[in-house]
């Protein structure tokens, strides 16, 4: 589990510095995140790419990573992931009223 959070922190640290290999480091840490840590852990390491890919930016992309974080933080009721989720997710367009 250290190996996957020193992986997720270098992918943070490329995004952070401009480095064009940013995206594979994330996607190689969420992968390992997915083997070897915990659901808690792999939504966390979700929201970071998911908020990398908004400033890329790449909205379906990190819509769909922040969607799975969601799900992930609904199933462990953990408010905290939820709160960071629901600022990543775009909100659903309101649905007009119907007329009379």
């Amino acid at each position: 589990m250290l190996r996957t959070e020193r992986d997720l922190a270098g992918a943070r640290l490329a995004a952070r510095d401009g480095d064009p290999d940013a995206a594979a480091a994330f996607t190689a840490a969420i992968a390992s995140l997915r083997e070897q840590s915990t659901p808690y852990h792999l939504a966390y390491g979700l929201l970071d790419y998911a908020g990398y890919l908004t400033r890329l930016p790449d909205a379906e992309a990190a819509s769909l990573a922040a969607g799975e974080a969601q799900t992930i933080a609904d199933g462990l009721r953990c408010q905290p992931l939820l709160d960071r989720a629901a600022g990543l997710t775009p909100a659903a367009p309101p649905v007009p009223a119907p007329t009379a």
